[in-house]
């Protein structure tokens, strides 16, 4: 009998083995597959902005995705490779040769890996269209949205099935290279004993952890707001977590202390010790599903940061329809809108029609430079709309008083200032084509949400003798027409709308055919000094509406497409981030099953002795489950606290306070922790029975 025929005998025998390495393997590439079909496909690539904050953590999320399954099959592996050893130890005792058991080994690896690897690269294929089908009931179907295949993606999941392969080859390069055979043979009873840990080691760990957050979070906000300066590095402070992490786990596993309970002391002395002879493998386990469960809890904290539309679909402070357009080009009028209302069966409610100006403003503002936020004097710098106490009145129905002398900025509702534009910065105007100027003073703030991102750093609001006074003489070039509606029925009012943007695109001219920064003072400024201007160039108004609509100066904002836009945007970010949080959480539930698997077979022999002393059914049962128990409770007590602790940390920090939104975020979040302690729950029920079995308790 030849060895290949052991070997086929070994693997028909133990088929298990084979096959939870080959369901590691082709969960990975299924999960990474389907994530870069969607990733790579053009619809996503249309609604991710290029070079834009959301690609790049798209971006992240698929490195994360690739890390996670790269983890939990390099984990599941070892399961694998530890039950190989006895049996390769046996072969190398009788005289087989290095070279042939690595040959023999590398072609069951390819097999398995090659055959899980097409699996899950086909199979990733359909999941990721049905998945995209059910998203895609939470939109308008159109051609924006529909699913379109992505060949990058298909090339991204062969690489890393090529980069699973090579993890594998390496893991079982050194696994065949041992030179002791008697470490090989007795692999699973070696000890990791740690030296005696300090009671107060736990606490200092917790401390840790909460600094480590509250420092990476908070440190640089600080410096900004109190010494006007970024502190490089802050994100390090997260290392002291991690370390707190550690310390933590391993206080917990390593417990050895007598105590004043003798009694309960020696009743766990054998699960306590079994603990400790593996206390710095499981403690570093244990760090890694902490950590793996934190980017769980992460990813759906910020799935519900995307998901939250509530200012896209709060009207109280707002109307449905919004557009402004230089003064000089022919727009759509007033007829056009009743026209095509007419056609819809819309009714159209408070519609409203004023004349803007653009006025040079000089103001205080904060520019970055060499480490530190500096206050800027930007005297004469660029254009921002005015309008008349009477003018904005008209548009949004409030009654306004305004001062002589001062202004109001505009500004969204719930506003909170950032560190960039002073509201209060603004300190005189100027007239572009007369130079006359007018000094003003702060006023006070309005917010109305149709009005606010019109005019950068904002809009403002002058008394009607200033307003008549400043702009008197001002050419047409310098206005704008801002027009402002509601209908009756904005919820049925997609195909209008749809109608009106498109009538909005075609009456555009160059006249408005600008990128979203675009200033004409700022140009005209360039041009004098022979400079070339940033935001010079024309948009392609044939291209994707999305895209139009976020790059466009003069963009309309109509609700009811804003809405269906936004709510395209998050479903998207919100599929990617669910995707992580089902890879990690997959992760974390292989990583557990597959250490408690490896605890019942390396301590086999030990119950088996337990048995022979004496030891009844209950008891040996009870040190299983107290073995196991901890290796779920722990990691996933920390992970989900740390991850709460996170997110609570990323609401209050952020802006300094805690919105009705970011609450109902955190509550959803403590939902989710305890989804994903009842799966882990249920995940060691399950493991619990089957390592019964493998100890010979049932």
């Amino acid at each position: 009998m030849t060895i290949n025929s052991f070997h086929k005998k070994l693997r028909q025998q133990n088929k298990g083995q084979y096959s939870l390495l080959s369901f590691c393997i082709f969960l990975s590439v299924f999960l990474v597959s389907a994530f870069s079909y969607m990733y790579f496909g053009q619809t996503v690539q249309d609604f991710l902005p290029e070079g834009g904050d959301t690609r790049k953590l798209a971006s992240l999320l698929l490195a994360v995705t690739m890390i996670g399954c790269s983890i939990f099959t390099a984990y599941a592996s070892t399961l694998f490779f530890r039950y190989k050893s006895r049996e390769y130890g046996i072969f190398l005792a009788l005289g087989e040769s290095r070279r042939s058991l690595k040959r023999i080994l590398f072609r069951e690896l390819a097999s398995v890996t090659l055959s899980a690897s097409i699996s899950g690269i086909i199979l990733g294929l359909p999941a990721s269209w049905l998945i995209w089908k059910v998203f895609e009931t939470f939109l308008i179907s159109n051609e924006e949205t529909s699913y379109r295949f992505g060949v990058t993606g298909l090339l991204a999941g062969i690489g890393f099935a090529v980069i699973l392969a090579l993890i594998l080859s390496l893991m079982g390069r050194r696994f065949v290279n041992r030179s002791d055979i008697i470490d090989i043979l007795k692999a699973s009873q070696k000890t990791e004993m740690v030296k005696e840990i300090k009671p107060w080691l736990l606490p200092v760990g917790i401390l840790l952890v909460i600094l480590g957050i509250l420092l990476g979070l908070g440190l640089n906000s600080f410096a900004v707001t109190v010494f006007h300066r970024s502190f490089p590095g802050a994100s390090l402070y997260y290392l002291l977590a991690l370390a707190g992490i550690y310390l933590i786990l391993l206080s917990v596993v390593s417990q050895s202390r007598l105590g004043r309970n003798k009694k309960k002391f020696y009743q766990n002395m054998v699960s306590v010790s079994l603990m400790r002879f593996a206390a710095k493998s499981t403690a570093r386990n244990m760090c890694v599903i902490v950590l793996l469960l934190f980017a769980c809890m992460f990813s759906a904290f910020y799935g519900l940061l995307y998901s939250n539309i509530s200012g896209v679909t709060n009207l109280t402070n707002s109307c449905g329809f919004a557009m402004h357009y230089p003064s000089e080009e022919d727009q759509i009028s007033k007829e056009d809108i009743d026209r095509t209302a007419a056609k819809y069966q819309m009714e159209i409610v408070g519609y409203g029609k004023e004349t803007a100006a653009n006025l040079v403003i000089s103001y205080k503002t904060r520019d970055y430079d060499n480490g530190k936020y500096i206050t800027v004097d930007a005297a004469e710098s660029k254009l921002a709309l005015f309008f008349s106490s009477a003018a904005y009145h008209t548009l949004t129905g409030q009654n306004v008083s305004v001062a002589s002398g001062t202004y109001q900025a505009v500004t969204p509702t719930d506003y909170k200032e950032n560190i960039w534009d002073f509201m209060d910065g603004l300190y005189e105007i100027k007239n572009p084509d007369t130079g006359k100027a007018l000094p003003l003073t702060f006023g006070g703030a309005l917010e109305y949400d149709a009005l606010y991102n019109m005019s950068h750093p904002y809009a403002y609001v002058l008394n009607d003798a200033d307003y008549a006074a400043i702009s008197e003489g001002l050419s047409s070039m310098y206005t704008e027409q801002v027009c402002l509606f509601d209908v009756a029925d904005l919820d049925h009012s997609y195909s209008f709308a749809k109608d009106l943007l498109n009538q909005y695109i075609a009456h555009a001219t160059g006249l408005s055919n600008h990128y979203g920064n675009y200033d004409m003072w700022e140009e005209q400024l360039a041009g004098k000094q022979k400079e070339d201007y940033v935001y010079a160039g024309e948009l392609d108004y044939s291209g994707s509406v999305i895209q139009l609509l976020g790059n466009w100066k003069y963009s309309p904002q109509f609700v009811i497409i804003t809405r269906q836009d936004y709510m395209q945007m998050i479903c998207v970010y919100v599929m990617l981030c669910l995707y992580i949080f089902i890879i990690t959480l997959s992760a974390v539930a292989v990583m557990n099953y597959v250490r408690s698997i490896s605890i019942a077979e390396n301590n086999k022999l030990l119950f088996q002795n337990l048995e022979k002393l004496g030891a009844n059914t209950g008891y040996r049962r009870k040190i299983l489950k107290k073995q196991l128990a901890r290796i779920y409770q722990y990691p996933t007590i920390l992970g989900c606290l740390t991850g709460l602790l996170f997110s609570l940390g990323m609401c209050v920090i952020n802006d300094r306070r805690l919105t009705i939104s970011e609450i109902q975020s955190l509550c959803i979040m403590l939902g989710i922790s305890a989804f994903i302690m009842v799966f882990q729950y249920l995940l060691y029920c399950r493991a619990k029975n089957q390592a019964e079995k493998i100890v010979g308790i049932i």
